[in-house]
């Protein structure tokens, strides 16, 4: 190399290098001038474009970091979030149960306060209907059957209220005993044989399979059994209830059948919730209080068994029970 050499068009240096072959020998000479301001300025160019890249690559690297915390932050912060509303779900969680409990203890100790003073009512009525009906008016006489039904109704409601409130608080003890299903169906329905007559229904009961003898607790199944049947008759105008027992088999399967409006697909759900009206009738003869389903799913359920229900609104309802024979 030679120069650098200073003239009239600049700065310049000067190459020279022998171009040899495959033995050793030149056999051309390659010659190149170079303009040293120009390859300055061209060298300072790529440095500057050198230090721009870097400047924006640290740029870059910040901008990840800095997302990076974010994102951790915003992490934690979740976390801390999530963990925060799972307290608080506890939190209101325990409270509902407390609330709950609360609720059933109250009711089943107002119910047990109630029992003593209806009892005292309903036994002055019957005292008054049987020994002092004829020394009464008429008048007095009519007055006297409304407060029998209605010391009755009461009666009935406290016994209701205890009974959910035992099974709430799984207190339902199951005393199973051997008897004999068809004489047990028979009588139960036999019960509302006049008040089906009195709206022109067909009661028919029909006990299948052998052996009709099984362990189960009677007062349980009749309770369900009464339930079931109530029911359809308050609800059906017309037509025909079938109650049919299935005893060949294990579970036994209780089955009650109405020709009544049917349960809307709405009420389907809650049809065994307690305080759930599933017709919306208008008539206050047919409206409940809502107990009697959700005593009876306890009452099977205490057995081991199942209850469940189809219906299909404007053809009727079918209430289908399960208990194991033993």
């Amino acid at each position: 190399m030679d120069g650098p050499v200073r003239d009239r068009w600049g700065t310049w240096v000067s190459a020279t290098a022998y171009l040899v072959d495959h033995t050793g020998k030149p056999v051309a000479l390659l010659g190149t001038d170079v303009n040293v301001d120009r390859a300055m300025a061209s060298f300072n160019q790529i440095k500057n474009i050198g230090i721009l890249y870097a400047t924006l690559a640290a740029i870059l690297l910040g901008l990840i970091l800095m997302q990076w915390i974010i994102w951790r932050y915003n992490k934690d912060r979740r976390e801390a979030q999530r963990l925060e509303m799972e307290q608080s779900m506890v939190r209101v969680n325990e409270q509902l149960l407390e609330a709950d409990r609360m609720k059933t203890e109250f009711i089943e100790s107002a119910s047990h306060e109630f029992r003593g003073p209806v009892t005292a009512v309903n036994t002055a009525i019957q005292v008054m209907d049987q020994h002092m009906k004829e020394d009464i008016t008429k008048q007095g006489r009519e007055l006297l059957a409304i407060a029998k039904t209605g010391s009755k109704r009461l009666i009935e409601l406290v016994n209701d209220l205890l009974d959910v409130t035992r099974i709430e608080a799984g207190g339902m003890t199951i005393e199973r005993k051997e008897v004999d299903l068809k004489a047990m169906a028979e009588d139960t329905v036999s019960v509302f044989a006049a008040l089906a007559r009195e709206k022109g229904l067909e009661l028919n009961t029909e006990v299948v399979g052998e052996p009709t003898e099984a362990n189960v607790d009677p007062q349980a199944v009749k309770r369900v059994l009464e339930n079931l049947v109530s029911n359809a008759i308050k609800y059906t105008d017309e037509g025909h209830i079938d109650v049919k027992v299935d005893s060949g088999g294990d579970p036994i399967v209780f089955t009650v059948a109405d020709t009544g409006p049917g349960i809307p697909d709405r009420f389907m759900e809650q049809a065994f919730n307690k305080f759930s009206q599933l017709h919306l009738s208008t008539d206050s003869r047919k409206r409940g209080v809502g107990m009697g389903l959700a005593i009876s799913k306890g009452l099977v359920e205490a057995h081991g068994g199942r209850i469940t229900v189809e219906s299909k609104e404007g053809e009727g309802s079918t209430f289908r029970f399960e208990i194991p024979r033993e």
